[in-house]
């Protein structure tokens, strides 16, 4: 591999060195259970499963057919492919990629934005952070018991981050605006349930369950 491989091909190589799969069963892994830890487009995803296997890091092992449905590849991971994974993963967690957080762009040019909007903004990211941490706490105790123990770990991650989050969005709402000055208003609060249920769309447990017991559509 010309370049360092993406965190997209380390995804692949990690699901695949856990055991052989078909390109549609990663891309629910992903869609569904992994989805608070990497984003990942249906199109970038194929793409680079394609790539892997061209440069021999992975390899098509068989071609099946579930009923009428269209046939598919499972790949497997090649040795190749797990001297890959075996360098690269280690160096995920240090040196690491730089985090970009969209308010920090906000931030830039947070002179050019109304403080009544810079107010009402930062309100309703605190009530979605604050709504995010309840649920990533719910998660944690639905599925604690039978999860894996890094699972938890990745949910207590994320719960820490919001919480520190929701932290800073104090401090800002303090320093640029009183803050019991802003009520969220029904639209707001509309518009926050809707990301909610997009959140939680991404977090299907049940579908990851479905995963660990073979079935997958």
């Amino acid at each position: 591999m010309s370049e360092p491989p993406k965190l997209r091909d380390i995804v692949v190589l990690g699901l695949l060195k856990m055991q052989p799969r078909y390109g549609y069963e990663i891309k629910m892994i992903i869609d569904h259970v992994m989805a608070h830890i990497i984003d990942i487009s249906s199109g970038s995803l194929y793409y680079g499963i394609k790539k892997l296997q061209q440069q021999k890091y992975i390899e098509e092992t068989s071609v099946e057919r579930v009923g009428r449905r269209p046939e598919r590849s499972i790949y497997k991971i090649t040795d190749k492919g797990r001297a890959l994974l075996a360098k690269q993963l280690p160096e995920v967690i240090f040196p690491f990629a730089r985090a970009f957080f969209p308010l920090n762009l906000a931030l830039y040019f947070f002179s050019e934005i109304p403080e009544e909007q810079r107010v009402r903004r930062l309100a309703m990211w605190k009530e979605r952070l604050r709504l995010t941490g309840h649920f990533v706490e719910k998660l944690k105790t639905d599925y604690g018991d039978g999860a894996d123990y890094w699972h938890i770990r990745i949910l207590d991650h994320q719960r820490k981050y919001y919480k520190m989050e929701e932290q800073f969005i104090n401090e800002l709402l303090r320093e640029h605006g009183d803050l019991g000055a802003y009520k969220l208003t029904d639209a707001d609060k509309l518009e926050i349930e809707q990301q909610m249920d997009l959140l939680k769309s991404h977090f299907d447990y049940n579908t990851y369950i479905g995963m660990e017991s073979g079935d997958l559509p």
